[in-house]
């Protein structure tokens, strides 16, 4: 090494080298070791302190503390990959105030490839970042005036508009946009003729603004152009100019009104009129004929006479509506929320803060509202309110919260809507919520009765079926035809009460969520197999044929589409007349199986058949027949379970079909 490059390289001279640079560059210049642990130099130039000794301290001094993590991770990444590191983050200048920068540092390697030394420059970047954020601001209140506006104006009919002195549309409303056939980008910004214009219409048009940029008066006109969808129409337009501060014309508004309808009655009342002329100089029996256009024009005023009281009364009801919806919600007790999709804030009245268990005062927040709701609820109603926040819209759940002061625990229903922009993007939720505690514990109390009930008649039903069936084999080995009649219809009646009691079982499992569905592969020909037998056995005193079944997999849950199965023959049987007919089939399709019993029994009413998979539903004047209502209702949520579909069809005196089906590979 030649003495030249030996003090290139000393200390000094890179000392020399690092003060030449900071004065020929405008930004606050910097040093670092490998790891940037210590701060050699900085030169501040007033916007950050200076530094003349080394420090360990450099991110207290100069980061603002929220961005500290962001420059670790710049720092380690640029580290990782000796790479230069570029980063914008906030700084604590030398006044002590926060201010931005932007932060370049290149790596200084030795000849083993390793990082000796970092060197930076940071520019101060503060006024640009205040001018972008006021600028969003700026343009975010634009937009909210633009919604504004456009929700003042929303609803007439009326086109509304604003050219620029170069004819272009610098506004468009919604009913304007509508007629084009086009949306906000498309239009606006455009002139005359892209926005479909014809070319005489656009250059009237532009003639008009001319005139009113020198005169500095309104205009209005009349014209006919085609409508996106109505066809051609008749328009009466006024085009008004805008003046800035200094009086000076800046840009034109319009609004135009579609006039189609009282030009045709203008037409309309002008011939009638001249047929009229022409019947009283040709006919003597003008005044007859005359007579019954009077009556035609009279018809009309009567007819708008009726539109416009119709109008009126149409919009008492709607404020009668509200009203009415106002003291509804107030006389229910309800409490109301409103939603904002974007920031999540969180506004409620004081009747929902009761709910909460909040005083009225208190500051209830969407996550302290979620807070209070119990522990296996939580994850389940969040991840539903935010699916309809962001996706569907609706929002109907019933959930338990346990009071912040009171610690009172309360069921709560919850129903809400997603309100959305024109472009379909969340707006806000709103809703209400209602205390249904006693009746949801009211529902607790009979479930749990039901399952004890359920639970403690299994018990000795089961013994006596046992019994049974073994009386029923000892009087087959002694025949005794009143004794094997009278145990086989013992054994169907604890058959029947055996099913009905699981009935109520399965009913509680499913108000209580505890229902399990356990899926294996099963082939349905022997399941149906089965089915048959049991019922040949069960049933004597009905004819029965079993469709041939061919062999299908399916992966579902065998005992439980059994038991639906035996459900719906059962109802045949008790619905239809001895000695008559039930058909039950299985079919296989491109990607389900259909399950089907028909009977020809007394049938169903139309309005019955949307009610009769409903918990205790039961059809009117079906008293006389045993059931509880719930056999239909379990055996549609077991196949709700399984992402199947469950439905009747019937005629009244004719006979029913309950059928069901099953994806294959469940």
């Amino acid at each position: 090494m030649d003495k030249f490059t030996h003090n290139m390289n000393s200390p000094d001279a890179f000392e020399h080298r690092f003060k030449a640079l900071s004065t020929a560059i405008s930004g606050v210049v910097y040093s670092f070791n490998p790891d940037w642990s210590i701060m050699y130099e900085l030169d501040g130039r007033g916007f950050l302190s200076d530094v003349t000794e080394p420090t360990a301290d450099w991110k207290k001094r100069n980061v603002y503390r929220e961005d500290i993590e962001k420059v670790d991770n710049a720092i380690a990444e640029a580290i990782k990959n000796k790479c230069v590191l570029e980063l914008e983050h906030r700084v604590l200048k030398a006044d002590r105030t926060v201010g931005w920068t932007f932060s370049r540092a290149v790596p200084i390697l030795n000849d083993k490839g390793e990082i000796k030394e970092w060197f930076g420059v940071a520019s101060d970047i503060t006024e640009r970042k205040l001018a972008e954020q006021s600028l969003k601001k700026s343009r975010e209140i634009l937009e909210q005036q633009k919604r504004t506006y456009e929700t003042i104006i929303s609803g007439t009919p009326d086109l509304m508009y604003v050219f620029d002195l170069n004819y272009r549309f610098t506004y468009a409303n919604q009913a304007l946009l509508q007629m084009w056939g086009k949306t906000w980008d498309e239009a606006v910004g455009k002139g005359l003729l892209e926005n479909g214009y014809e070319p005489w219409h656009a250059e009237m048009h532009q003639q008009e603004i001319d005139t009113i940029k020198t005169t500095g008066k309104s205009i209005r006109g009349e014209v006919a152009f085609p409508h996106a969808t109505l066809g051609r129409r008749l328009y009466d337009y006024i085009l008004n100019p805008v003046f800035d501060e200094g009086g000076k014309v800046i840009a034109v508004s319009g609004t135009t009104r579609d006039v189609t309808e009282r030009d045709q009655w203008e037409q309309k009342l002008k011939q009638s009129a001249e047929r009229l002329q022409a019947i009283n100089e040709e006919f003597a029996a003008v005044n007859e004929e005359l007579s019954a256009s009077n009556e035609e024009i009279l018809a009309v005023n009567e007819d708008l006479a009726k539109a416009n009281a119709n109008l009126i009364s149409a919009q008492q009801t709607i404020e009668e509506g509200k009203l009415a919806l106002r003291q509804a919600i107030e006389a229910a007790n309800f409490g109301t929320w409103y939603i904002h999709p974007k920031t999540l804030q969180f506004v409620t009245d004081s009747r929902l803060k009761e709910l909460f268990g909040y005083l009225p005062d208190d500051n209830l927040t969407l996550e302290k509202a979620l807070a209070q709701i119990t522990d296996e609820y939580r994850d389940l109603i969040a991840g539903k309110l935010e699916h309809a926040i962001y996706s569907l819209g609706d929002f109907d759940v019933t959930y338990p919260v346990i009071g912040l002061h009171d610690n009172k625990l309360r069921w709560l229903r919850a129903i809400g809507n997603r309100i959305a922009e024109p472009n379909g993007e969340a707006s806000g939720f709103t809703g209400v919520i209602m205390d249904i505690t006693d009746q949801k514990m009211e529902e607790i109390r009979k479930n749990d009765f039901m399952g004890m009930v359920s639970h403690e008649l299994k018990t000795p039903l089961t013994s006596l079926s046992a019994y049974l069936q073994l009386l029923e084999i000892r009087a087959k080995e002694n025949p005794d035809d009143v004794s094997q009649r009278a145990i086989s219809k013992s054994v169907q009646q604890t058959k029947r009460m055996t099913d009905m009691i699981n009935g109520f079982l399965d009913f509680s499992r499913l108000e209580s969520a505890k229902i399990i569905i356990e899926t294996t592969p099963f082939d349905v020909a022997e399941l149906i197999e089965e089915v048959k037998e049991e019922t040949k056995m069960l049933y004597t005193t009905h004819k029965f044929i079993f469709a041939s079944v061919k062999s299908q997999f399916v992966s579902a849950d065998r005992l439980k589409i059994g038991q639906v199965l035996a459900n719906l023959i059962g109802n045949a049987v008790k619905y239809s007349k001895p000695g008559s007919l039930i058909q039950v089939s299985c079919v296989a399709l491109p990607n389900e199986v259909k399950f089907s019993v028909w009977d020809e029994g007394i049938g169903i009413k139309a309005d019955d058949l949307s009610k009769i998979f409903e918990r205790f539903y039961r059809v009117e004047n079906n008293n006389l027949i045993s059931g509880f209502g719930i056999g239909l209702y379990v055996s549609s949520e077991i196949i709700k379970m399984h992402k199947g579909a469950i439905w009747a069809e019937s005629e009244v005196g004719k006979g029913s079909v309950f059928s069901f089906n099953l994806p294959i590979g469940n």
